[in-house]
């Protein structure tokens, strides 16, 4: 980080510095973040958020940069000056947002060099202020702004039917596309359904019963997707299916996610189960592989088509899905919100300190040795704590988790050596949120046979 040289110029009194010129909270940038609108109108679950930004020095060349923060619901880029925050599904009332504005110095530093070396050889920063200016690392500044969050939040649209007839079309031939969608609530705004297709034409995009027609030159497989909006970005449901159109694909036909859902979480849970409807029409050029993921939570599989989703952070959260069929151009991804409860714990990592090997150099005659670990998770969140023990050649037997008192999981393994010398053993010990190794050394004697 450059040096700042102090200057006292004629026109500036050296009395700035009992100002406060050190980085204090007088000297640093502030920044204040508007709602609009500030108290969200019943039925729906989102504002729209700027911030403003006050610089004490706007001439110094240094970044402001802004993080905005929440105690519950969810901000969508909290770097961003202009973004949106959602409520809580179970958060009524008064709500703080924050922000946190704070300097970072620039990779390309402004301000001249001086020509004159310190005693280290380095060069300072001359800035044209002549006056110390506030240090990065202790310049952070945040204030706070209230918004209301309203008792009834909006409810989601739901898409329950999208189908395409004849799926298979012959030259010339149009399908007949029908959308079936509805909005429990009718908020915020009037329920609109969207159509479009990879290729092709749709006569209607907007209608709930329209035609599709085939591209000439786009034989194959076509997906053809809705889209159902009530005006609430975050409630946005999307459905997808596919129809063949005559003639051979002009390019691999991308994978198709059908649906992507979860099922609501009842009151007091913080776990769902989320399920992926997804094909891959050609199977080609390999298998089907979809992949789960999201900011916060864990997955206890995240590349099955059903698995159980435990939230790691309170307000709603995004799930996505990512189908692959291995072309790198055919990822295709899918998203949701996930309404997780506002009173999400702060996770605890899990414990690891034992991993024993018993004994450590194993003698002449034999080719195995025990492997005790052992760990506990103090909150048994958001996964339940799994023990998995790794090397790099060898293996283990009884590599059971077995649950102990006091929240301890253990193994009393057998690992067997497959030649001689040295290898590292280790334990993972995850919750699904953390994960913490150990590893120790084993030594196979020199008789061990060589494995082929």
């Amino acid at each position: 980080m450059p040096v700042f040289r102090l200057t006292c110029s004629a026109l500036l009194c050296c009395a700035l510095l009992t100002a406060g010129c050190q980085g204090t909270d007088e000297n640093c940038p502030q920044g204040t973040v508007f709602a609009d609108p500030e108290e969200i109108p019943a039925g729906t679950s989102q504002t729209s958020l700027s911030v403003e930004v006050t610089n004490p020095f706007p001439d110094n060349g240094l970044e402001v940069v802004t993080l905005l923060s929440s105690v519950s619901g969810s901000i969508a880029d909290p770097s961003a000056r202009m973004t949106t925050f959602a409520c809580a599904l179970d958060v009524s009332g008064p709500v703080e947002v924050c922000v946190n504005a704070t300097y970072e110095e620039p990779s390309d530093a402004s301000g001249a060099l001086s020509d004159v070396p310190n005693v280290d050889g380095s060069f300072e920063y001359l800035r044209s202020s002549h006056i110390r200016l506030p240090d990065p690392l202790e310049c952070s500044r945040t204030t706070c702004s209230v918004i209301v969050c309203p008792e009834d939040k909006n409810e989601c649209p739901e898409v329950s039917e999208l189908t395409v007839a004849p799926e298979v079309l012959a030259e010339g031939e149009t399908a007949t596309i029908t959308v079936a969608a509805s909005d429990p609530d009718d908020n915020p705004d009037a329920l609109v359904t969207t159509l479009t297709a990879r290729r092709g034409t749709i006569a209607d995009p907007n209608a709930s019963e329209t035609t599709y027609s085939c591209d000439p030159e786009a034989g194959g497989f076509i997906e053809i997707c809705v889209v159902a909006s009530d005006g609430d970005g975050s409630c946005d449901i999307e459905r997808c299916t596919s129809v063949r159109c005559p003639g051979d694909p002009d390019q691999n036909t991308c994978p198709i996610i059908e649906s992507l859902t979860a099922d609501p979480l009842s009151n007091g849970a913080a776990s769902t189960t989320v399920r992926v409807n997804a094909t891959d029409p050609d199977e080609f050029p390999v298998p089907l592989r979809t992949e789960l993921s999201a900011e916060t939570g864990v997955f206890a599989d995240r590349f099955a088509s059903e698995t159980l989703f435990v939230c790691g952070a309170p307000g709603p959260t995004e799930v996505c899905v990512k189908a692959n069929d291995g072309d790198p151009d055919c990822d295709v991804t899918s998203c949701i919100i996930v309404q997780c409860p506002s009173d999400i714990p702060a996770n605890v990592c899990p414990n690891l300190n034992v991993i024993n090997a018993i004994p450590s150099v194993i003698r002449p005659g034999d080719t195995s040795t025990l492997v005790q670990t052992r760990g506990w998770d103090t909150d048994l969140f958001p996964m339940p704590l799994t023990l998995t023990l790794s090397a790099l050649w060898g293996s283990f037997e009884n590599t059971e988790n077995v649950p102990g008192a006091g929240q301890v999981v253990q193994q009393d393994a057998t690992y067997n050596c497959d030649r001689p010398g040295e290898v590292e053993l280790c334990v993972d010990a995850t919750d699904g949120a953390c994960t913490k190794t150990l590893c120790t050394i084993v030594s196979c004697p020199d008789d061990v046979p060589i494995a082929p």
